[in-house]
């Protein structure tokens, strides 16, 4: 069984399960997954591999690791409040749209900072359950 993803803006986007045929079906991993109709801008973080439905779009770069694809679908998941039911992505428009990224000094993306920005996040999330979990022993 392998995770359906879908245009839903619960659970990572995954809709089902289902048993995999290769043929006929798109299978991606370690990207993001971008809802382009029903819940239209729903975007998250994919680690696993999955099985897209043909409402979403997949987005990819082999040199972005987790930390990256989590800050950016933070940013991407602010489409959905331009986009709509009535009003959905398509290939057109996404590749208009424009995505402010934070820059380093030679003006160019500044991932080192994106994949530290995650971290500290991912640290101190960390550390409230430690000293939520230590409060709980006592």
């Amino acid at each position: 069984m392998i995770p359906y993803v879908s245009s839903t803006s619960l659970n990572n986007g995954i809709d089902n399960f289902i048993s995999y045929e290769k043929s006929s079906m798109r299978k991606f991993n370690n990207c993001l997954s971008l809802a382009n109709s029903g819940s239209v801008g729903s975007t998250f973080y994919e680690p696993f591999s999955f099985v897209a439905s043909d409402h979403i779009t997949h987005l990819k770069n082999k040199s972005f690791n987790q930390n990256t694809y989590l800050f950016l679908a933070s940013l991407c998941n602010r489409l959905s409040k331009k986009y709509n039911f009535n009003r959905e992505i398509n290939d057109t428009r996404i590749s208009r749209e424009k995505i402010m990224l934070p820059v380093n000094s030679d003006g160019e993306p500044d991932y080192k900072f994106m994949e530290d920005y995650i971290s500290n996040i991912t640290y101190n999330k960390y550390n409230d359950y430690i000293t939520y979990a230590k409060s709980q022993i006592c």
